[in-house]
Parts: C-alpha cells; sequence; structure tokens
C-alpha cells in the first residue's frame, strides 16, 4: 500500500490535512488495478502540532544561540547533546569541542563536577516515582550550583549553574536544560567588598561615612576607640562637631569647598575627644560619586597623631636639648648664635657670648660619684637659666661647661653693661652651697666672655675668643669673668700646645720622679721620702706641677699617671734596697679618681707583687676631703689597703672638715698637718694652738704626726717642742732626682 498527504478544502472553507492510505485489492489479466480500497485520515492536528514544535524549536535556538548564558542540555543519560555558541565567548571553546569533552575538561575543581554527576543520579533514580521527581525538580529551581572553570586563554571564570529539569510526554526525566552565567565579575566585587568591609572594621584609622549633606551615616571601631564616641551617638551628626574649637569648625567650610573643587583633601586637624580632650589628627576626606557623577557621600578617615606628635617633641628635645639639664645642648645654642649674628650684622647691633667652666666640679664628681655630680649639675643650670632674661639662652655644651647668648644690644657700651651684670648675678648665684648627700659643698665659675663685632663676626671666631677668655679667667686665679683681648690668643695656643704634649708625655717617658726627704723633729734622722711627679719636657725643661697637674686631671689622665707613680716608686725603692740605701718608705699620693675607681687594691696589689718590695715600705697618702665624700666606700676602701700592708696617711689634715669619730674609725697611720698651719709658725697664736691640737689629737689616737712646709729653725724647734713626730719642707730639704738622693744618702 502507499501513503499520500493531501491538503483538502473543508465545506466550511478551512483546508484539511489528510493522511491517504491505499490498498490494491485485485488485478486483471493485463496486471492493471481492477479494484482498490483508500482510507483517508485527518491530520490537520498533528500537522499543526508539528509545525509549532519546528517553530518552538527554531526560536529556541536562536535565543539560546543570542543569549550570553552559557546553555547547555543534556539527554536523559545525563550526557551533553548541545552546548550554546556563547561558549565560545565566555570560555574560548567551540560548542563542538564543550559537548565532546565535557564538564571534566572545563572545571577545575572535581568536586564540583562530582556534585553535579551526583545531582544527576538522584533525578534519575527519583524520575520513577512521579511525586518525588516533581519535588527534586521543584527543589532545583532555588538551587544552584558554582563551577571553578579554566578558559582557553588561561583565565579563571566562576560559573553560576542552575539546573531545570526536561520530561517527556510520559512525565519522565528525558534530560537536564542548564543554564551558568560568569560571576567572575560579581565575585571579584563580593571580594572587594569583604576586603573593604574588613579594612573598615579593623582599620587602625578612624572612618567615618556621611550622607552628601554631610551627616555622618557609618563609623568603625578605631573611631569609637580614638574619639570615645559610640556610633549610636554619632549617627545623624555632623563631623564639626568633633572640632576641638569653633575656628577650626569654620575651617570645615573651606575644606568643604576644597572636596567639592579637587574631590578630595588631606591636612591635619585638632579633634576633641568625648572626655573634652583635645589632640592633633591627621585627616583624609574623599568625595563619593556614582556614574552619573552625583554625590553620593563623603568618606574620611583620621589617625590619632598624639603619639607620634609626642614622639617627635621627644626627638626634638633629644636632637637640640642637653637631657640632664633640659637646658639647649650645643647644636640649639650654635644655631640661635648664628641666627643672633646674623640679625645683628643686619641691624648693626651687639652680641655678647659667654663661656663659663667650673671650677671645683671635676673633684666632687670623681670623689661622690657621677650621680652626685649629675644632681649638682641640674642644681648648677637652673642657678645660671635665673640670670638670665626670657629672650636669652642658656646651654650645656658638655661635662661642666655652660655657654650664655645675651639678646642684641644696641651699641657697644649696652652689651658691656649687659655682660657685666649678667657676670655678676652667675658669681653670686653660685656663692650659696650645694646639698649633696647631706653635706655642703662649694664649686665657683670662671667665665669668659666676648663681643661681637668686636671680637669676631662669626660663629667659630667668636666662640673660639669666648673660650680662650674663659681660660685666661682660670690662670687668673678662677671665680672671676674676663673679656676676650687679643693677646690672649698667645697663651691659649701654649695652653693647648701643653695640653697635646702632656697626652704623650706617659708613653713618651718624659715623667720623672723627685723625692722629697722626711726626718724625725731632730731634723737629721731620715725616716722616708715623699715621691713628687714632675714633668721632664724636651722643649720646655721641668715643667713646674701646677701647671701640668690640673691639666691631668681635665683631660682624664690622671689615673693613668698616678699609677704609673705608683709603679716607678715601688721600682725604685728595689733599686735602693739592691743598692745597700736605707730608704724606710716612700710616700705616693693617691687622688680623689684613683681612689674612687673600684680597682685601686687590684692594681697596688699588682704593682707590689711585681716590684718584690715589703707592702710596710710603701705609704699611701690621701687628702682629708677625699675621705670625706663618702665615708662608708672610704672605710671599704682603705680596710682593702691596709690589707695589702702599706701604711696611709691623711695629708692637708685641718683643711677639710672631718669627724673625729670618723677619724677614729678610719684605718690610718699618720696625720700630716697641712704647711699653711706650719707658716704662721711660731709667731702665730692660733696657727700655733691648730697645730698643738692636731698632734695632741693624733697622739690621742696613737697616730704619728709628721708636718709639711718646714721653712725655718724656729718652725722646726716648734714642732719638736710640742711633739711632733716627723717633718719635711724646703729648710730640711727640696725634692730631688733618686740619683742625688742616692748622693745624699751615700
Amino acid at each position: 500500500g502507499q501513503e499520500a498527504l493531501l491538503r483538502w478544502r473543508h465545506r466550511d472553507g478551512s483546508w484539511r490535512w489528510f493522511s491517504v492510505r491505499e490498498q490494491i485489492l485485485s488485478r486483471d489479466d493485463r496486471g492493471r488495478i481492477s479494484r482498490l480500497i483508500g482510507v483517508a485520515r485527518d491530520v490537520t492536528a498533528n500537522i499543526a502540532y508539528s509545525h509549532s514544535l519546528r517553530d518552538s524549536e527554531r526560536r529556541y535556538r536562536m535565543l539560546a544561540d543570542s543569549l550570553q548564558d552559557l546553555i547547555f542540555t543534556t539527554d536523559s543519560s545525563v550526557r551533553i547533546d548541545y552546548v550554546s555558541p556563547s561558549v565560545q565567548s565566555m570560555l574560548g571553546y567551540s560548542p563542538e569541542w564543550a559537548a565532546r569533552h565535557g564538564l571534566d575538561r572545563l572545571v577545575t575543581k572535581p568536586r564540583q563536577v562530582a556534585r553535579f554527576y551526583d545531582l544527576m543520579r538522584r533525578v534519575r533514580k527519583a524520575s520513577v516515582n512521579p511525586v518525588a521527581f516533581a519535588e527534586l525538580g521543584q527543589n532545583l529551581l532555588d538551587q544552584t550550583l558554582h563551577f571553578d572553570c579554566l578558559a582557553a586563554d588561561g583565565r579563571a571564570v566562576a560559573i553560576e549553574l542552575r539546573i531545570m529539569l526536561i520530561k517527556n510526554e510520559n512525565n519522565r526525566f528525558d534530560g537536564a536544560l542548564c543554564i551558568g552565567r560568569d560571576i567572575s565579575q560579581r565575585r571579584q566585587a563580593e571580594k572587594e567588598l569583604r576586603r573593604a568591609a574588613t579594612v573598615f572594621d579593623h582599620s587602625t584609622a578612624a572612618i567615618v561615612v556621611t550622607d552628601p549633606a554631610g551627616r555622618i551615616v557609618q563609623v568603625n571601631a578605631a573611631f569609637q576607640r580614638i574619639t570615645g564616641y559610640g556610633s549610636d551617638e554619632m549617627l545623624g551628626e555632623l563631623p564639626t562637631a568633633l572640632s576641638a574649637d569653633r575656628q577650626q569648625a569654620n575651617q570645615m567650610t573651606f575644606v568643604r569647598d576644597q572636596i567639592l573643587l579637587a574631590g578630595t583633601w588631606e591636612g591635619e586637624f585638632w579633634l576633641k575627644r568625648k572626655d573634652g580632650e583635645t589632640y592633633p589628627c591627621w585627616v583624609g576626606i574623599t568625595a563619593v560619586r556614582d556614574a552619573e557623577n552625583d554625590l553620593v557621600s563623603y568618606v574620611c578617615f583620621f589617625t590619632d597623631m598624639s603619639e607620634r606628635k609626642a614622639s617627635e617633641k621627644r626627638i626634638h628635645r633629644l636632637a637640640y636639648y642637653d637631657s640632664l639639664t633640659q637646658l639647649p645642648n650645643r647644636t640649639l645654642f650654635q644655631d640661635r648664635l648664628h641666627s643672633s649674628l646674623q640679625l645683628a650684622a643686619r641691624r648693626g647691633s651687639w652680641v655678647v657670648l659667654m663661656f663659663l667652666d667650673l671650677d671645683r666640679f671635676k673633684p666632687i664628681n670623681d670623689s661622690l660619684g657621677h650621680a652626685a655630680g649629675d644632681r649638682m649639675l641640674k642644681d648648677v643650670a637652673m642657678r645660671l637659666a635665673s640670670c638670665v632674661g626670657a629672650d636669652d639662652t642658656v646651654a650645656r655644651m658638655g661635662g661642666d661647661e655652660f655657654t650664655f647668648l645675651l639678646h642684641p644690644g644696641g651699641d657697644r657700651d649696652e652689651a658691656l653693661n649687659r655682660a657685666i651684670h649678667v657676670g655678676e648675678r652667675i658669681l653670686a648665684s653660685l656663692t650659696e652651697p650645694f646639698v649633696l648627700s647631706g653635706r655642703e659643698f662649694f664649686v665657683t665659675a670662671s667665665i669668659g666672655i666676648a663681643l661681637s663685632p668686636q671680637d669676631g663676626d662669626d660663629l667659630s671666631q667668636l666662640m673660639k675668643n669666648a673660650d680662650t677668655a674663659m681660660y685666661h679667667a682660670k690662670e687668673r686665679g678662677k671665680n672671676n669673668f674676663q673679656f676676650y683681648q687679643a693677646e690672649m690668643n698667645a697663651s691659649a695656643l701654649e695652653r693647648l700646645e701643653l695640653e697635646s704634649d702632656l697626652r704623650h708625655a706617659l708613653e713618651q717617658q718624659q715623667f720623672v720622679l723627685h723625692y722629697q726627704p722626711q726626718f724625725l723633729a731632730d731634723g737629721r734622722t731620715l725616716t722616708g721620702v715623699e715621691a713628687l711627679l714632675r714633668w721632664q719636657h724636651p722643649a720646655r725643661g721641668l715643667v713646674p706641677p701646677g701647671d701640668f697637674i690640673p691639666a691631668l686631671e681635665e683631660l682624664g689622665l690622671v689615673v693613668e699617671a698616678g699609677d704609673w707613680v705608683l709603679g716607678e716608686a715601688c721600682r725604685q725603692i728595689a733599686a735602693w734596697q739592691a743598692q745597700g740605701l736605707a730608704v724606710p718608705k716612700v710616700s705616693v699620693n693617691l687622688s680623689a679618681r684613683q681612689f674612687t675607681d673600684g680597682l685601686l687594691g687590684q692594681r697596688i696589689a699588682a704593682i707590689l707583687a711585681s716590684s718584690g718590695i715589703l707592702p710596710g715600705c710603701l705609704e699611701l697618702e690621701l687628702t682629708e676631703s677625699i675621705l670625706m665624700q663618702d665615708v662608708e666606700e672610704a672605710m671599704r676602701t682603705l680596710d682593702s689597703l691596709k690589707g695589702l700592708g702599706p701604711s696611709i696617711a691623711v695629708d692637708d689634715f685641718g683643711t677639710g672638715y672631718s669627724s673625729l669619730n670618723y677619724l677614729k674609725a678610719f684605718p690610718i697611720d699618720v696625720l700630716k698637718i697641712d704647711h699653711s698651719f706650719v707658716d704662721g709658725l711660731p709667731e702665730g697664736e692660733q696657727d700655733g694652738q691648730i697645730a698643738r691640737a692636731i698632734i695632741a689629737m693624733a697622739h690621742s689616737l696613737s697616730l704619728s704626726v709628721i708636718a709639711e712646709g718646714v721653712e725655718n729653725q724656729a718652725q722646726l724647734d716648734f714642732l719638736r717642742e710640742h711633739g711632733c713626730d716627723e717633718v719635711q719642707g724646703f729648710y730640711l730639704g727640696r725634692p730631688m732626682p733618686a740619683s742625688e738622693l742616692q748622693a745624699l744618702l751615700g
């Protein structure tokens, strides 16, 4: 039979489609059809459905091809049977390649692919149960899967996938329709939002967000910590509520105008905390606009600069102020002097520069220790600062040196009178005693004054000349002030040369010892010698002790030189003993710095051991003032020295303020009457009474007495008559080299 599709017009005028099927029933003897039967079936509805389905499919493919979203479908076996062309623009793969390789080659994380196939297995399993299948299909409408894909060019592409189930005419699972959307930009935006939120919440800077009108809509935790205000207290408020004063609040108008012009502003502002404390801040404000350039909000950040400002202030003070006295230091003083000289040059005015050095500070610092010395320097600084006006500068240059810069005067006479007035006030301020460790101490000052432009119009020259004048004041007996004079430079140069030579004197073996003999009161029987340091300069000859001993102390060489004296004296004792010469003992003076450095006992023990002499041949002399600086420490040091074997003598006795209780406790053997009491003998009634009292007191404590500075027979007779044990002085024997003493003894 044959089947044909025919279109016939219906009696109502419409066209109908019929499927006509013919069946041959018989043929004649010539093979022609003689009988047939035909069946016509109206298939108009079927044809219409078929056309509708074809049109729907065509429209669906056109839609799928035009969408940017990725669309793919699967059959009932979950094999991909269609991929939209958008896969090319989204991932760079052709639809054919994507359909052939499937999700396994597109998705970078296997667990995401496994989740998809696991879901499809659940769908197939539920498809036999219409109720479960319908419920699962409904649930899928609210679910999304996320795939991290790798594009052909290596880009990472994040895809969000929605799945809809396809049912056949029997309401059975016939595949899945999957729509994937590129959410890479959205995910990046979400990351940026999360980062921004993290920054906002955890930033150490305060952050404030306002609406376009400037009213606060959001603040972060740092804002609350810095200002003390809670977020609920500030919402709806204007930021001007945080300003430290009305003037700064008014400046906000200017700031806002700048933001409207430039879009941003940064600067320093003073704000006020909730408790009323004001503090400096670094503030930045930015205007936020949308795509249409309309103002959306303002974002403001600020950081508390209080600690930074305090640190800058501390650094500035460390850089420009003396940490001990809080006076300007050398750097700041020189800067101010330079500015004053420039100003004076323009105005034709005069500048006064004063250099001050404390006269008796080093012995106090050495004997009492640096802590007490520092306390004295602080007290001195306060007194010096009170001697000048607010426009003047007092600075500490280092150690016990201070400088003064007096504000420019109109003429020379005014500057001169001002310098004299200030100099007199300074000296007067130092006449009052300083109380340290419960005791009174006195210091004086030597002051050098230089005037500009008379004594120099540049900084270095003026400072050099003021320094020269200060040393001249020391040479004039200290405790005075001297104006610079040109001829001072020669003596200053000579002093500098001497100090320079003194630094090399020890290493070049220019120091020598002279020995002054000591006798019993009969003036004939030798009891020992006192070792005295002398400097044999190759060009100057024998330099007097008064010219270099103070310099040794100022240069910090006195301990090294004192140790050399101890070593040389012990070496000489050993040499004399080897020659058979009888020198009962050698007395060596100890300086305050030697006595208090804590290592004296170790050094003396080493010297005694290396020389091989009996310790009793060595006598150590200390001044009364050294012992009384720190009595407890002096007691410990004396005990350790006494344990080594030398005898101990107190020099210059009677010039200090020692207590008899302390004197009785000290392990000493000899008292030396100072030459200032011997000078007045025998005529001076008061000197005679003092000498007799010292002799009687010493004997009552079982101490020997030696008088120094005996210059004539009358003095010797007086001392002998009143029981003095030993004597020494120019009348009996001048200090002499070891060779001369050997000849005398021989």
